[in-house]
Order: structure tokens, then C-alpha cells, then sequence
């Protein structure tokens, strides 16, 4: 078989559902043996690079392998790497074949040599790999697939050149990788329990990716039974069901500032597959690694720290840990699992008492941050999502990029099962529109999908309206125009009480995405967005509403 045919082969062996690309040299003859060969994969031709990286990636985040992603020589590939490293920060297995020129030119021009993908993508992979043979397309695959999926999941980048691509070899197709799945050590689990059996005031942050549903409702029982109040990190909120007693909320941008309170008050704080950087830690005046005090000895003895994570590089990397437990997620579920079913309980009387009030007062303060804030202006942002709340079914997908105006569904939205909330920790705008388009190429038909952006976000990429609408897919993109870019706009304000940059045209984007075949709708007060909103899940394929507000309306006022 060519090279490309290989590659192909491997892709149904390994049970990829989509492939994302635009197509350009380097990567045309892949696509011709997909094509022609694995029609029951999706081909997804995007209208960016950026775009079909962001599906690709949300793809992975969603299905738990690696999604997977074609980018043609220099111009494509380097157009992908914002969304590379999104995958990286979301810790979401992806896998990017970048098409080069043959071998036999390397070094000759302009195009990315081989040593410039390390130089690129390098700092933002987990990995790089130069495919130099057809007969190796099997066993680099498979390495590449076993390194996003191993520790902290991630992207990786494959490098195929077109001589690889044209040669041909016997296929050696490796079966997929088996998962590493390593669980906490027993001295370490009795060291945590000694710790919990005393804790007065304990909380555990759950974060990060590669978490089975059946884990998660676990965990919850164990928090419930051992009084354990659970936050998650930035967002990951969709962790937990919203309305369990042992939910408390969601650190990072938007924070609570009660919960940042209870952050530093807690006696025991256990951090679960989160990592512990600059958006899980941002304190008081949005400063990073100040929710938690990086030194021990800052902290003091009043608070000791238990850090469990599958990838060692993120144990004790800026932390020093009382414990640090190197453990995957679901792996650490089983072990707390099986350690509390004899019946010794994990707390004493005392703690037992002190712990049920400090959970109770932290889910009573969740409760009241919900409930309070509101928006100025006649178009109610509040209310908008407490309608959009209600409309949607358990297993919606809600999408979103970067903004003040993600801060409102974030704070007012409700998740009550996991995989229902992406959105970028890397700060990427325009990532919402393609990574609903990826959520619909491998769900099943008829799941709710909503991609919700603020007007600056959407056009970094509204072009994939049209991939959306040619691809066939079905969802509802909501777009909060308050002509501005929301959040740097009020950042200067802040620091500076004036602005520069951040107006932007005012733009009629029920009438823009109409000239995408997108059938759409314009709300400026809040008694016609429900209308407008059953409308809207009502009717097939692409839809989108505009909500306008003023320029004014940025995270929700107290």
C-alpha cells in the first residue's frame, strides 16, 4: 500500500470517527485514500486551520481519543498552532498530520525543514514526530496516540512527508495503545486518611480530562459520605451535577469570591487531575498563583495540600505538596472507593460536625451566587440564560470562547452530566463556533448544541458558519454584540479610566449569518428572546440569535 493508504488504514483500525482538514499540498493524497477507502470516517473540510484544529480538539475532549487533524505544508500547519496549544492547556488528546514536501528537497527551502517543526511546535506539543519511511506509519501512530492519551493528555504533531506518502510498504498496523491507569499507593491512601480523619474544614478541587461518568458519580457519593465539599477548576464545572449537595462551584476567571474565601480557609485542600496554574490559582486583582500560596511555609500549618495528577511533570512543579500522589483520575476514584468501605469512619465526631456545617454554609453560598447579580440595560443577560437553562435538555452541549460575556453562562448556566461544557482555558477566541461543529460531527443526531460568543470572539473565525451550514450540522450559535471587545474594554477602564481599540463596528449579524443560508434572529429586550429561542430550537440546522446589549454590559454586577 502507499503511505497514504496506510495512513488511512490505520485511522479505521484505530476507530477515528472524523478527520478535520482544509486540503492543500502535502496532505492530498490522504485525503484521496480516506476518501476512497474509509468513506464510514467523516471528512470535515473547514474553512481555517485554526477552525478544524478546534474541532479536532474538542472532538478529543469529548470522545477521549485523539481527534484528529490534517494540515497542508508551512502555511497550513503554522495556522493550526493557537489551537495546538488550546489542546495542550485543555489537556485534550489531539493528533495533527502536517503534509511536507519530499525529503528529497528538505533543507532547500522555505517551507518548514523538519528541524523547524520541533523549533514550532515544540514548546506547544507533547510531542513531535518525523515519519521518515511507509513502514513506520503504524508504529509512529501508535506512539503518537499513546503520548496524547498517556499522563496528561494532550496534542501531538505527526510530521508526513509526500515521498512517504507516495511510497509504498506492507502495512504494519499496531493494535491501539493500552492506557496507563495507575492508582494511589496504599501508604499514600492511609497518609490522606489520617488526614481527612482530623480535617475540619476540607475541600477538594476536581479538574482536568479523561474522566469516566461512572467515576464521577462516584466521586460525588464519596464527597457526600465523607463530607468533602468539591469545586472544580476553570472550566470543568460540567464534573458534577450542579444540583448535589457536595457542588460548590468553579475556581478560576468569574471566581465567587466567597469560595475564594473558603479556599484559603480550608484546612485540607485536595486537588484532584487539576492542574495547579495561573487560571486555577488567580486570586484578589486577577493575579495567578495567588488563590493558593505557592510556598508552604506561606500557607502555614492551618492548611496542608494534597495533589493528585497522572502526569508527574505537574506534581510538585510549583507546588510543594504534603502529598503528592501520582495517580489517573478514575485509577484514584477506585482507590478512595475501596478504602472507605470498611467501617472505620474518616472523621471524628468533631470533625464529623465541624465538616457538615462547613458544607452546608459552602453550598448555601453557591446557592446565593447564582441567585444574585444582575444585568443593566433592557435586554437582561440573567434572565436569558435562566431561559435558555430551562429549554435545554441534561445532555446539551454548551460552547464557548474567550470574553466578559462567557463569564454569564458560566456563572448562570447549569451542567448536570459530564461532556457538556467546552471552552479554552488558552484564552482562543473564536473557538466556540468550531468546536460545536466538532461536538456534532461524532454525537448523536439531535443532541442540543449551543456555540455562545460575544461579538469580537465570533468574527475571529465566523467564516466556519458556512463550513457548519455545507457540512449539514444542527446548532444554535448566540452572539452577545455589545460592539466592543467586552473584557479588555473594561480592563482599561479599570486601570487606566479610559480605552483604545477596543469600539468595534456595529454589525447586523442576523443579517450576516442569513447570507450564510443561516436562519437567524435579532433580540434587544428581554421579553423577546424566549420567543425567539423556541423558535430557534424548533427549526433544523444552523441557527443563530443576536443578542444586543450595551457596550456597558460586561461580567454580571453584584
Amino acid at each position: 500500500m502507499s503511505g497514504a493508504r496506510i495512513v488511512a488504514e490505520v485511522l479505521g483500525a484505530y476507530g477515528v470517527p472524523a478527520v478535520t482538514f482544509i486540503p492543500g499540498e502535502g496532505i492530498l493524497e490522504i485525503v484521496d485514500a480516506l476518501a476512497l477507502h474509509m468513506p464510514h470516517i467523516a471528512l470535515a473540510s473547514f474553512r481555517h486551520e485554526a477552525g478544524m484544529a478546534y474541532a479536532a480538539q474538542a472532538i478529543g475532549q469529548l470522545r477521549d481519543q485523539p481527534g484528529i487533524c490534517l494540515a497542508a505544508r508551512a502555511p497550513g500547519a503554522l495556522n493550526t498552532t493557537l489551537a495546538v496549544h488550546t489542546a495542550y492547556t485543555d489537556s485534550a488528546p489531539m493528533i495533527l498530520i502536517v503534509g511536507q514536501g519530499s525529503q528529497a528537497i528538505s533543507g532547500r527551502e522555505a517551507m518548514l525543514n523538519p528541524d523547524d517543526f520541533q523549533r514550532v511546535f515544540g514548546p506547544l506539543a507533547k510531542w513531535v514526530g518525523l515519519i521518515d519511511a511507509p513502514e513506520r506509519i503504524g508504529e509512529m501512530f501508535a506512539r503518537a496516540w499513546h503520548v496524547a492519551m498517556s499522563g496528561r493528555r494532550g496534542p501531538v504533531v505527526l510530521v508526513l512527508p509526500e515521498d512517504v506518502a507516495h511510497a509504498h510498504a506492507k502495512p504494519v498496523i499496531p493494535p491501539r495503545p493500552q492506557l496507563l491507569a495507575p492508582s494511589i499507593a496504599r501508604g499514600d491512601m492511609e497518609r490522606l486518611r489520617a488526614m481527612l480523619q482530623t480535617a475540619q474544614r476540607p475541600l477538594m478541587i476536581a479538574g482536568g480530562t479523561g474522566w469516566q461518568p461512572e467515576s464521577l458519580k462516584t466521586l460525588a457519593r464519596l464527597a457526600c459520605q465523607h463530607l468533602v465539599p468539591v469545586a472544580t477548576t476553570y472550566r470543568r464545572r460540567d464534573l458534577l451535577d450542579h444540583d448535589d449537595a457536595v457542588f460548590v462551584g468553579e475556581i478560576g476567571i468569574g471566581i465567587d469570591p466567597q469560595l475564594a474565601q473558603r479556599v484559603s480557609e480550608a484546612d485540607l485542600l485536595i486537588v484532584l487531575n487539576g492542574r495547579l496554574g495561573e487560571l486555577n490559582t488567580l486570586g484578589e486583582g486577577f493575579k495567578g498563583y495567588a488563590l493558593i500560596a505557592p510556598d508552604a511555609q506561606q500557607r502555614g500549618h492551618a492548611q496542608r495540600l494534597v495533589h493528585i495528577h497522572a502526569d508527574a511533570g505537574e506534581l510538585n512543579a510549583v507546588y510543594q505538596a504534603d502529598i503528592a500522589m501520582l495517580a489517573e483520575c478514575n485509577a484514584a476514584v477506585d482507590s478512595w472507593r475501596e478504602a472507605s468501605e470498611d467501617v472505620v469512619p474518616w472523621c471524628d465526631s468533631h470533625a464529623f460536625d465541624a465538616r457538615h456545617e462547613w458544607m452546608r454554609t459552602l453550598r448555601a453560598e453557591r446557592l446565593a451566587h447564582i441567585a444574585s447579580g444582575y444585568c443593566e440595560g433592557p435586554l437582561d443577560l440573567r434572565a436569558v440564560y435562566a431561559t435558555l437553562d430551562a429549554a435545554l435538555a441534561d445532555n446539551a452541549i454548551v460552547t464557548s470562547g474567550a470574553g466578559s460575556y462567557a463569564i454569564w453562562p458560566q456563572r448562570y448556566l447549569t451542567h448536570h452530566r459530564p461532556g457538556t461544557q467546552l471552552g479554552p482555558k488558552s484564552g482562543a477566541m473564536g473557538y466556540g463556533l468550531a468546536a460545536a461543529i466538532g461536538a456534532a460531527l461524532v454525537l448523536e443526531p439531535g443532541r442540543q448544541i449551543v456555540a455562545i460568543a460575544g461579538d469580537g470572539c465570533l468574527m475571529m473565525h465566523a467564516e466556519e458558519l458556512e463550513t457548519a451550514v455545507r457540512l449539514g450540522v444542527s446548532l444554535l450559535v448566540l452572539v452577545v454584540n455589545n460592539r466592543a471587545y467586552g473584557a479588555i474594554d473594561a480592563a482599561q477602564r479599570r486601570l487606566f479610566g479610559r480605552t483604545a481599540g477596543t469600539e468595534l463596528g456595529n454589525i447586523d449579524f442576523a443579517a450576516f449569518a442569513g447570507a450564510f443560508g443561516v436562519k437567524s434572529w435579532a433580540v434587544d429586550e428581554t421579553a423577546a428572546f424566549a420567543p425567539a429561542l423556541d423558535a430557534a430550537l424548533a427549526a433544523p440546522g444552523v441557527r443563530l440569535i443576536e443578542l444586543r446589549v450595551p457596550r456597558s454590559v460586561g461580567k454580571p454586577l453584584a
